[in-house]
């Protein structure tokens, strides 16, 4: 079976829709709903879906958990090995894979792939890495399918995917605010981005606020967005400096590993 990860991203979403022009089969594309997604991304899923079914036939399956995972592994499972045992998480970290990716959207991903289809040597996955991206050594170790990657194989980047879905008239409109998607609470945003969502995006913010809070008030390992800076103060130099002419530009340690 083929099955595509599908994020709401530019690389993922032209990925899917490229490789269904061309022809290609595509068993189910998922989609994982965090919990934490902006109501916008959620938005252009459903007018995405409605393109995909007008032009192809093709349906999103939405994996979405009926608990919010990323609440219960931040303040309700201990952490039960290592230096750290006992103590609670708190926020995801922000270098590195954490916690977040794998169990909102690695694992829904790989338990339902392998529900469906559970010999992996007969499955493929659709990944939307770049061509740069695969050149320079990201790939996926699959457990439950073969990853294939489809934006290598066309030599497709950044240029390449925006301009195609301009072209289509499907480019996801939260570009307009961000370099990057995916869940509003990443850890790996960087100020830029946490700025504009701090100008923009005020509920998401304040949640944003509130898990921090939470952290804190519990003692949790990781009690911030940002290393030692939690967004009470960045908001407070927000305000200080409304202009933003300190944020830093973003780089490859910004890139969420969820897109």
């Amino acid at each position: 079976m083929i099955f595509a990860n599908l994020s709401g991203g530019r690389d993922s979403t032209a990925m899917v829709v490229r490789y269904l022009e061309l022809g290609g089969k595509i068993d189910y594309i998922l989609f994982c709903d965090t919990h934490y997604e902006f109501p916008q991304m959620l938005e252009y899923i459903d007018k995405l879906e409605s393109y995909l079914l007008e032009k192809f036939n093709q349906k999103i399956t939405r994996l979405r958990s009926e608990e919010d995972l990323l609440s219960k592994w931040a303040y309700e499972y201990p952490i039960t090995r290592g230096e750290h045992k006992g103590k609670l998480r708190g926020l995801p970290k922000t270098l590195g894979m954490d916690y977040c990716t794998r169990e909102l959207k690695a694992k829904p991903s790989r338990d339902f792939i392998k529900s469906k289809s559970p010999n992996a040597f007969k499955n493929t996955i659709l990944i939307g890495y770049t061509y740069n991206e695969v050149s320079n050594g990201r790939t996926s170790s699959l457990d439950y399918g073969v990853a294939k990657y489809p934006l290598y194989q066309w030599q497709w980047n950044e240029r390449e995917v925006e301009n195609y879905l301009k072209d289509k008239g499907i480019a996801n409109p939260l570009y307009q605010h961000f370099e990057r998607t995916g869940c509003f609470c990443c850890p790996k945003q960087s100020k830029k981005s946490l700025y504009t969502l701090y100008r923009f995006y005020p509920k998401e913010w304040e949640k944003c606020k509130e898990l921090e809070a939470k952290a804190k008030e519990l003692g949790c390992l990781n009690t911030t967005f940002k290393p030692n800076l939690s967004c009470v103060e960045l908001e407070m130099q927000f305000k200080r400096n409304p202009r933003m002419d300190f944020i830093e530009t973003y780089t490859e340690d910004m890139v969420c590993f969820c897109k």
